[in-house]
């Protein structure tokens, strides 16, 4: 089937989470993407957990890649990996910068030998007075102030998932996306400078509007938009309860026996219930406490509200919704065992994103690719290797 990015050659030297998972998504709307690693490999490809020999981090965020390895602090790799960058679209990494510029294989670098390349910088600061900063997601959450809008009013916490590796990629291909269109243009390519710490100020904004509105920047579970808006504990669990219109509210209020509540300012429309959040919470959550899940969900469901019933993140994995999305696709490792990787949520009628493998072992193309591409022979592959370059 061809894809929408069918033709096009991603070359992609990065570490951990950020970087590679551009280039995995990219990969799923049909690019070739050649991920460029030292011999020794990928770190993330040790970050426990562990299945089979590789990090099962490493296995989700490198799915539909080729695999080579090239080692660019010997000259005739740098040689080689400049080849490689002569015959292809893209570069992804996400090294702090100036890394790449100090083994003269950076954008400028790149560009004398390919006019037409595409360079993305997807990194912890990007350029700017942070520059020199290495950075992992929690590390910039904290820094940008995101860290500051999530958790419980005494006490911030991290994203309980590392939400930066997973949305800076998605902006990067974006960007790389609209470069590939102003080249179609104007036959020039460009450099893509993107920031998880930009991210990171934009997925703060709701709490921004807090800030300048004078309410709390950290809400826990519920918010100050609407009210009730919360994670109310229910007799066998929790239920994120939202009743957004006026006319729901005077329903839900009803069915408990309290139409009294609708004569009270305090509670009679939404800017006096969220200005009265704490009052609002204690009288519907002593309404909720003693019945099932499942029976708030067909209250709040009936009266016009928002509901969504408590999941362990355990339970994708059978959930029927999940199964029709194709959302765990299941794949054998080369050492025979079973592994399950996140699906694509490229849903598309003509050109659906698609999960062809799982990270592969390392130097796993490393023929296919130096002799496809650059017509390098066996017994030269064979020198490289003894040589310490791939």
């Amino acid at each position: 089937m061809e894809k929408t990015l069918s033709g096009i050659k991603v070359l992609e030297m990065t570490q951990y989470y950020n970087g590679p998972y551009a280039g995995r998504l990219l990969g799923e709307l049909g690019a070739e993407v050649i991920k460029v690693e030292p011999p020794w490999g990928d770190p993330q490809r040790h970050t426990p957990p562990i299945l089979g020999d590789d990090s099962l981090h490493f296995i989700f965020y490198n799915a539909n890649k080729k695999f080579i390895t090239l080692n660019l602090k010997k000259e005739k790799g740098r040689e080689i990996f400049l080849k490689l960058v002569e015959r292809s679209d893209i570069f992804i990494e996400n090294f702090t910068p100036g890394t790449l510029d100090k083994l003269n294989i950076g954008y400028e670098d790149q560009k004398r030998i390919n006019p037409r390349i595409i360079y993305c910088s997807s990194t912890a600061y990007g350029e700017g007075p942070y520059r020199d900063y290495a950075g992992f997601d929690p590390a910039v959450e904290s820094f940008s102030g995101l860290m500051d809008t999530n958790g419980f009013p005494d006490m911030p916490t991290r994203l309980g998932t590392s939400g930066l590796d997973l949305v800076t990629p998605v902006f990067a291909d974006l960007a790389i996306v609209s470069a590939l269109r102003y080249r179609d243009l104007h036959g020039e390519g460009q450099r893509i400078d993107i920031a998880m710490y930009d991210v990171a100020v934009l997925l703060s904004q709701q709490s921004m509007v807090n800030y300048f509105g004078g309410f709390p920047v950290r809400p826990g579970p519920t918010s100050y938009m609407i009210s009730p808006e919360y994670l109310f504990k229910t007799r066998d669990g929790f239920v994120y309860v939202i009743i957004h219109t006026e006319k729901g509210w005077k329903e839900f209020v009803r069915h408990f026996g309290h139409s009294e509540l609708l004569e009270n300012e305090k509670f009679s429309t939404n800017a006096s219930r969220v200005k009265n959040q704490g009052e609002v919470i204690k009288i519907v959550g002593s309404w909720l406490s003693d019945l099932s899940s499942r029976e708030v969900v067909e209250i709040v469901t009936r009266v016009g509200g928002v509901t969504g019933e408590f999941r362990e993140v355990s339970e994708q994995l059978d959930d029927p919704n999940t199964k029709y999305r194709n959302m765990y696709p299941e794949f054998l490792l080369s050492n025979g065992q079973k592994v399950r990787v996140p699906g694509s949520a490229f849903k598309m009628s003509k050109t659906p994103g698609t999960i062809t493998n799982p990270g592969l072992k390392i130097g796993a193309n490393n023929e296919e690719i130096y002799g496809a591409i650059l017509g390098i022979g066996d017994s030269e592959l064979m020198d490289l290797k003894e040589q310490g370059i791939i």
